[in-house]
């Protein structure tokens, strides 16, 4: 009985896949190639990261690369540990490309997360070699059951508090964000105002592709020390997800 050896994706050749995969899909927003950018060779990590955005229609796949962090002239030859593909708003075009992409791999059962779970994404997952490949489907815009006025409010005031500290600012926005509505955008919209860089706020208005949320992202990245790269990193990854989304508004080109 003979058994198939699964080869390792280096990083190339995850690059060129994701390019055969997404050809002539427009990119929302610039790639975000870490090797790259000097600003981020400081950010304090064992890995260099790769991102993605490609949109279509009234949808984005965010695409997320990972791979040791080697000599940037070694990083072609390099082993990929992780391919992840979000899927967000709806395009089955998008779907369908990303599909290719996750079929490149072997299913791995014992990893295969199929049933939505507590935060309600849908995941797929396979691998070759040590590579592992998932496709995340995010959920879309759902009527929900709204808060009790009295714990909105209270909760709406923990952003807005001077005196609140970074944990309870996460828990608020976390609690808050139970309940997707308009009043919850404009909450967090509101404590943005105030205090541009909450980072949980900002992350959640970018996953629900809340364009509004992009002034305060500016100058929350404005405000960032350029001694803590890791913030800058990911407040860098948020902007360019929203400019994905607001291509998404936009008309096609020519």
């Amino acid at each position: 009985m003979t058994h198939c050896v699964a080869v390792p994706m280096q990083l190339s050749h995850a690059q060129a896949l994701l390019d055969a995969s997404f050809l002539g899909v427009q990119q929302g927003a610039n790639r975000m190639y870490e090797p790259d950018e000097p600003r981020f060779a400081r950010r304090l990590s064992a890995v260099w990261l790769e991102y993605r955005w490609y949109v279509h229609e009234r949808g984005l796949a965010e695409v997320f690369v990972k791979w040791k962090r080697v000599e940037p002239a070694r990083c072609a030859d390099t082993e990929v540990s992780v391919l992840r593909i979000h899927l967000l708003g709806h395009t089955p075009s998008l779907a369908e490309r990303a599909q290719r992409v996750l079929e490149t791999g072997t299913p791995t059962p014992e990893h295969l997360l199929d049933l939505f779970g507590e935060d309600g994404v849908r995941r797929e997952c396979t691998s070759t070699g040590p590579t592992r490949i998932t496709l995340e489907h995010w959920p879309l815009p759902a009527p929900q059951a709204l808060l009790p006025e009295v714990t909105f409010r209270a909760l709406a005031a923990v952003l807005l508090s001077p005196e609140a500290t970074f944990d309870d600012r996460h828990e608020a926005v976390d609690r808050l964000c139970r309940e997707r509505s308009p009043r919850v955008v404009e909450a967090l919209l509101a404590a943005l105002e105030a205090r541009p860089s909450i980072l949980s706020a900002l992350r959640r208005l970018s996953e629900w592709g809340v364009t509004a949320a992009l002034p305060h992202l500016e100058r929350a990245l404005a405000l960032v020390d350029p001694d803590n790269p890791a913030d800058l990193w990911a407040l860098t990854a948020l902007q360019r997800r929203l400019q994905a989304w607001e291509a998404t508004t936009r008309p096609p080109s020519d």
